[in-house]
């Protein structure tokens, strides 16, 4: 029922017409999506944006692009909009704003290929560029749900998959929509182990050649180049109980996706541990964000999120950015940003 609807609304609402269409990288948070994105970005003739989710997410579900003015103000406090680097032109409309926005990108390269990562509204992605390239990037779940915790955002391996498996499921919905010559599945793990042979299907999928300049990124961001310890690292990580766990509320998907059952089982969760680790969960997040933003602008924050006011939240927003950005991994080559393809 779900893939009829998509299909409907993807006929109905083709919200702009294009002359190129971009290749979306999609995948879940910490699948090694902003790694392949540098990657991707350091070729010579092809400009890649970091998330950009920001053009997707104010589209409503039947199709429906929001006012610019409405636009503007959501886009005044999205911390990806933030450090994206791109400006608003008050004489487009909305179609014309995000086209307009990598097609900027592609001019600072005078690049040949543009494209973008998304973590999620793929079927709106799919509304706004009906001729796509979509690489599906899928890193094990074992491996996603530890690094959500190392990085403060769950606290348990339980609620660590979260958003690992609201990106697979909206992502097996929207597939088979997709001509499959548009489709290119590419495992973390073999993007690790073998970067020469993924990169050159990677590219050819895209339209250009594999280069070795696109491992430069490592020159002048925080992110090294491509280490086996990545992939697979939950056999040294985890406990039995939280493999188990990860494989409890993975079900299937794990062995529809590729992966391998651990052989450990799966553990029975009953709905007063569900209560125990939604708490845990809450209790390690609310933790990080004392370390990371402090006492007083996390109890703020918190309190105008309790009582809705906007004009607090949207203030509150702007610093919680602030400190955000200051405190995250330097992720753009600004190498690979600015060179040129010919």
């Amino acid at each position: 029922m779900l893939q009829l609807t998509l299909q409907n609304q993807v006929i109905l609402y083709r919200l702009v017409e294009v002359e190129s269409s971009p290749t979306l990288l999609v995948g879940a948070e910490q699948s090694g999506t902003t790694l392949l994105r540098l990657m991707l970005d350091s070729h010579p003739e092809v400009a890649f944006a970091e998330e950009f989710e920001y053009a997707v997410e104010p589209i409503s579900a039947t199709g429906n692009p929001p006012s610019l003015p409405a636009f503007r103000r959501f886009l005044e406090t999205n911390r990806s909009f933030a450090t994206s680097g791109f400006q608003i032109d008050e004489s487009l409309g909305f179609q014309e704003l995000i086209e307009g926005f990598l097609q900027s990108r592609r001019d600072q390269k005078n690049a040949l290929v543009t494209g973008a990562t998304l973590h999620y509204g793929f079927a709106k992605a799919l509304m706004l560029w009906p001729d796509a390239k979509f690489i599906h990037l899928i890193r094990d779940p074992r491996d996603v749900a530890p690094a959500r915790m190392s990085d403060g955002l769950a606290g348990n391996v339980w609620h660590g998959l979260d958003g690992w498996l609201r990106t697979e499921d909206e992502w097996a919905a929207v597939e088979p929509l997709i001509d499959p010559r548009r489709v290119l599945t590419v495992r973390f793990s073999d993007l690790i182990r073998d970067y020469d042979s993924a990169l050159t299907s990677i590219c050819h999928f895209m339209g250009v050649e594999y280069t070795s300049q696109m491992l430069d990124y490592s020159v002048d961001t925080d992110y090294q180049e491509p280490s086996m310890s990545l992939a697979g690292d939950w056999r040294r990580s985890l406990s039995t109980d939280q493999v188990r766990l990860i494989e409890a509320k993975v079900g299937d998907r794990l062995t529809r996706l590729g992966f391998e059952p651990s052989g450990l089982g799966r553990a029975t969760v009953g709905e007063r541990q569900e209560l125990l680790l939604a708490w845990e969960d809450r209790a390690g997040r609310i933790a990080n964000r004392l370390q990371v933003f402090g006492v007083r602008l996390t109890v703020a924050d918190m309190v105008a999120r309790g009582l809705n006011i906007d004009s607090m939240q949207r203030s509150l927003r702007l610093r919680l950015n602030e400190t955000e950005i200051a405190q995250r991994k330097k992720s753009w080559s600004e190498t690979a940003k600015y060179r040129t393809s010919r």
